[in-house]
């Protein structure tokens, strides 16, 4: 009930009480009137609440971020006299509520086709919450919850465009990573002595017979399989700047995805979220479903990306190129980074910035290149 209903009430029970006490017929017939009045809309608004039934549904279930859904409404309903359009509480896939006035038929069904733009990656819920019923007069009005939950709704991160991942580097590129690879069960070939070979690796017959140090080259294991590792913690940034903080995590590793299986590349990604799993995949058909892994992905857990860095030490050993994405670097990370690097494959890694980089940031990215690390700034 709305201030006007008991306004309207209390105006008609006092011109009932004139009526009988001064035998005034206007009076009666105003009173019968307001308090008629106040009965039909309540009658109308009990009908359509009791046997309103809404349904609702998608045209798809996915969609790329910056596409539009196609959102269908429809609505059952039997009331004996007008009422007020229906107010209902949407949710949009921008995770946010709105809203939403539907004029609905007295008898039969109403239909109505909508579309919403999806701005965001991540799955979000579409539909009607909750509706609210209201008469034509203003006096009642009373809201319940949609009984059919809203439809999901996958919004798919669109792949950047990102250059090729080097694979790791071969013979005589560094020792470090000659270590890391070298099978030193099988010699290749033998090559004079260069700066920073090992004592160990030289040919000591050879070498007295030529009177020059000659050293033994070994065979170096084909590590074509790229590791992706995305940062799923929770962005400091809130509200916009945080959606927009993941669209570009997301679509980042959804681009280096797409550069590797064009061009036929075993790429695993590892994921520590919600529900840790791993995805890998050669072929460009694998692409879909690490974009639904992407899209499900909440970055809401506070974890610690350095320990998950470190974490996939045990996997460098066939591993041949490796792309770090994170928003968030720090020391810790960075000395991770460096220690996987040294371990033998080639290593990029993309800073996701909401502005130009702190001045922390701009030393730790610094310290990756003179490490020989390949870095990558990318804005949102």
């Amino acid at each position: 009930m709305t201030a006007r209903a008991f306004y309207t009430l209390l105006f008609g029970a006092v011109m009932l009480i004139t009526a009988l006490s001064v035998g005034s017929q206007g009076a009666f017939l105003l009173g019968v009137c307001a308090l008629t009045t106040c009965a039909l809309a309540f009658v109308s608004l009990l009908f359509a609440a009791l046997t309103c039934r809404i349904s609702q549904q998608l045209s798809s279930s996915e969609v790329s971020r910056g596409e539009s859904c196609m959102y269908t409404l429809c609505v059952r309903m039997f009331a004996p006299l007008p009422i007020a359009p229906l107010a209902l509480r949407v949710s949009l896939p921008s995770g946010k509520t709105s809203e939403f006035l539907l004029p609905a038929r007295l008898f039969g069904r109403t239909v109505s086709d909508n579309s919403f733009p999806c701005p965001h990656v991540g799955v979000f819920g579409v539909g009607a919450v909750s509706v609210a019923f209201g008469d034509v007069f203003g006096l009642f009005r009373f809201s319940r919850p949609v009984k059919a939950p809203p439809v999901p709704v996958c919004v798919l991160p669109v792949p950047r465009e990102t250059q090729p991942l080097a694979t790791s580097p071969g013979e005589g590129e560094s020792t470090s990573a000659q270590r890391a690879q070298a099978d030193r069960t099988t010699p290749a070939d033998i090559r004079a002595w260069q700066d920073g070979d090992e004592l160990k690796r030289v040919h000591w017959k050879l070498s007295m017979r030529r009177q020059e140090l000659m050293v033994h080259t070994y065979e170096t294991p084909q590590r074509p399989d790229a590791l992706i590792l995305l940062d799923l913690a929770q962005p400091a940034a809130q509200g916009a700047v945080r959606a927009a903080v993941i669209d570009t995590l997301t679509e980042t590793c959804a681009g280096v995805l797409k550069s590797l299986l064009d061009s036929r590349r075993i790429a695993r990604m590892p994921l520590t979220g919600d529900q840790p799993r791993e995805l890998s995949g050669q072929e460009p058909q694998a692409l879909s479903s690490m974009l639904h892994a992407l899209a499900q992905e909440s970055f809401s857990r506070p974890s610690d990306f350095s320990r998950v860095l470190l974490l996939a030490s045990r996997r460098m050993r066939r591993t041949g190129s490796t792309a770090i994405i994170t928003a968030a670097l720090t020391p810790s990370v960075t000395d991770a980074v460096i220690a996987l690097s040294r371990m033998g494959p080639r290593t990029r890694v993309y800073l996701i910035c909401a502005g130009e980089p702190s001045q922390e940031q701009s030393q730790l990215l610094y310290l990756l290149e003179t490490c020989g690390i390949e870095t990558q700034q990318v804005s949102i």
